[in-house]
């Protein structure tokens, strides 16, 4: 417990390994914190993190599926779900959506204990826990404390936590207090003790008065009291009932000193931590932070997991890979087919159909189908690719904090991620399709389906490009500028705007993807559909010619500057596919990798 800047979550930080310190070492049962011990320690953050639409027990039943082990029967798993679910009190709740700012879910403490619960699931040896009744109030912060007061009694298990300014209720429902005051502890030790000491340096607290309002008013007053409550710390370290694992000259700095943290009834045993300077530095100084827990597991996953806690992934990657294809289809589907999309392309397709209707296959209409072409490739491009952007930012969060825990691999998850919104992703242009393009002129279902296949690749290949750009740009602004800019450019480059270039731009052309889209669609009209009559006065050469009544296909890409076949153009767009993707990738594994 401390006042804001104290050290308590950067304490929190070290300890769970999360944050790098300079010098000295962290051990956990007299061995040095490794990757695999850290997979023993579940580290709560302050912040709610979680897929808003998804049901609190989805986003349960998923966790569990990822992050125990294989071997241990779904039956099982969902067992464990119902187990902490009875435990934190949420089975009435546990068929209500997350929610977020914009549509109505759990309330803040429910979501607290969500948060909770997601990480005992794992079954770990340590809880660390930072914060977690920040912005309760004092009724729902009481009861979520006894909740993991309960729970640690019940399994017998190190439960770490800091507080800001506790009531007196929940002040005294924990064991052991360490009191940091800028990095350095100010009393470590019972909390039925904490007054007393006090006292001894002639501190008194007044009758029916909060002790945890008491002793923050004492730390935070002048810089004499705050030396004096300082030095009174570390003279009790001299006390015979002190650990005297803790006692060697070469654990303590100037800076903090290393406490035994012990908890609920005995339960939290032999935890040990070190203060630091602000919660914004890096520890700087020589210290040890020393664990040792003997506490027993008694959940039904125990076993199971105590032998995959080393360094491997608690599930093989087809099992991450189907439970995040589907997490991603349910997650992202109120989304990408929500009722105003829905609304949008059925209004769109009508209006698309109703204004190229049924256009006469001449050369007089021919800009006009064109129009229509390039307008269905350019609309579904830029619905694609924004699509893929604005689900980055709030997906990130949730990403980073699972990949932080070792639940699954990245490329299970950005597999699974393609694979689980392929089936969303194209549903909205098929119905596009399936309602303008008759209007424009129904000539063969081969025609039909075809057309649709390039317009929903160029959709995916659009969603490729979304996914990069999100990936590298943390900051949504500057995605959004990046994401125009490249959309912009390949429209104005797509061959239907216009179709002279000045040479030092022509290159240009051939980075945009509407380009080939636009002229696959070219090619598979004017070449497998009705002819276009020539007009009388026929801008294409060959109309002047005599018995020459039908515009070929070559003439009118010809107009255009360009004339590379279908499978090229093919080619080149599942190029741009699978660079987008490969590239997206590789900045997640390498350049947004979460330390």
């Amino acid at each position: 417990m401390g006042p804001s800047g104290c050290g308590k979550t950067t304490l929190l930080d070290a300890l769970s390994g999360q944050r790098p310190i300079d010098s000295g070492s962290i051990k956990l049962n007299k061995e040095r914190l490794s990757k695999k011990w850290r997979r023993k320690i579940c580290y709560v953050l302050q912040q709610d993190i979680f897929f808003a639409e998804l049901t609190l027990r989805e986003t349960l039943e998923y966790t569990a599926m990822l992050r125990l082990p294989d071997k241990l029967p779904k039956s099982e798993k969902m067992r464990c779900v119902d187990h902490i679910l009875e435990i934190l009190d949420l089975t009435p709740c546990q068929h209500t959506k997350i929610g977020d700012y914009m549509s109505r879910g759990l309330s803040g403490g429910e979501k607290k204990r969500a948060n909770i619960a997601c990480e005992l699931l794992t079954n770990p040896s340590i809880m660390l826990l930072d914060e977690p009744t920040s912005g309760l109030d004092s009724h729902a912060a009481a009861s979520l404390i006894s909740s993991l007061q309960r729970y640690a009694l019940q399994e017998n298990k190190t439960v770490v936590i800091t507080v800001h300014q506790p009531s007196s209720q929940m002040f005294h429902m924990f064991d052991r207090l360490l009191l940091l005051c800028k990095g350095q502890t100010a009393y470590f030790g019972n909390v039925d003790r904490v007054v007393d000491s006090f006292q001894e340096i002639g501190l008194t607290m007044k009758d029916h008065y909060n002790p945890a309002d008491f002793i923050l008013e004492q730390i935070k007053s002048s810089s004499e009291v705050r030396e004096k409550i300082i030095a009174h710390a570390r003279e009790a370290r001299k006390s015979p009932s002190y650990p005297a694992e803790l006692n060697s000259e070469n654990i303590f700095s100037n800076y903090g000193d290393l406490r035994r943290l012990s908890g609920l009834d005995n339960i939290l045993s032999h935890a040990h931590a070190v203060g630091v300077t602000t919660e914004k530095q890096m520890i700087d100084e020589e210290k040890h932070l020393w664990i040792d827990t003997q506490s027993h597991t008694s959940s039904a996953s125990s076993d199971s997991h105590d032998s995959d806690c080393g360094l491997g992934y608690p599930t093989g990657f087809y099992t991450q890979f189907k439970v995040l294809s589907q997490r991603n289809f349910k997650e992202a589907r109120p989304r990408m087919l929500s009722p105003l999309n829905w609304f949008q392309t059925l209004g769109l397709g009508g209006m698309a159909g109703a204004l190229w209707f049924q256009l006469p296959r001449t050369e007089e209409s021919l800009h006009d189908i064109q129009g229509w072409m390039f307008f269905s490739q350019t609309y579904w491009m830029l619905f694609a690719l924004f699509g893929a952007l604005s689900s980055f930012p709030p997906e990130r969060e949730v990403i980073s904090k699972e990949r932080r825990s070792g639940a699954y691999r990245l490329s299970a998850y950005y597999l699974a991620k393609m694979v689980g919104e392929l089936p969303l992703v194209v549903t909205l242009p098929a119905v596009y399709h399936l309602i303008s393009y008759p209007m424009l002129g129904f000539s063969s279902p081969s025609l039909f389906f075809t057309m649709l296949a390039f317009l929903l690749l160029n959709t995916i290949v659009a969603q490729s490009v979304g996914f990069f750009v999100g990936a590298c740009c943390i900051d949504m602004n500057l995605s959004i500028t990046v994401s125009a800019l490249y959309t912009l450019a390949t429209q104005l480059f797509g061959g239907y705007l216009s179709t002279r270039f000045p040479p030092w731009l022509e290159w240009v052309r051939y980075t945009s993807m509407i380009h080939y889209a636009y002229q696959n669609m070219q090619i598979l009209e004017f070449s497998e559909g009705p002819p276009i009559l020539c007009a009388e006065q026929s801008k294409f050469p060959i109309c002047s010619e005599e018995h020459a009544r039908v515009i070929p296909v070559d003439s009118i890409l010809s107009e255009q500057g360009c004339n590379a076949p279908l499978w090229v153009n093919t080619l080149v767009l599942l190029g741009f596919l699978i660079v987008f993707r490969l590239l997206g990738y590789f900045v997640l594994r390498y350049v947004r990798c979460p330390k």
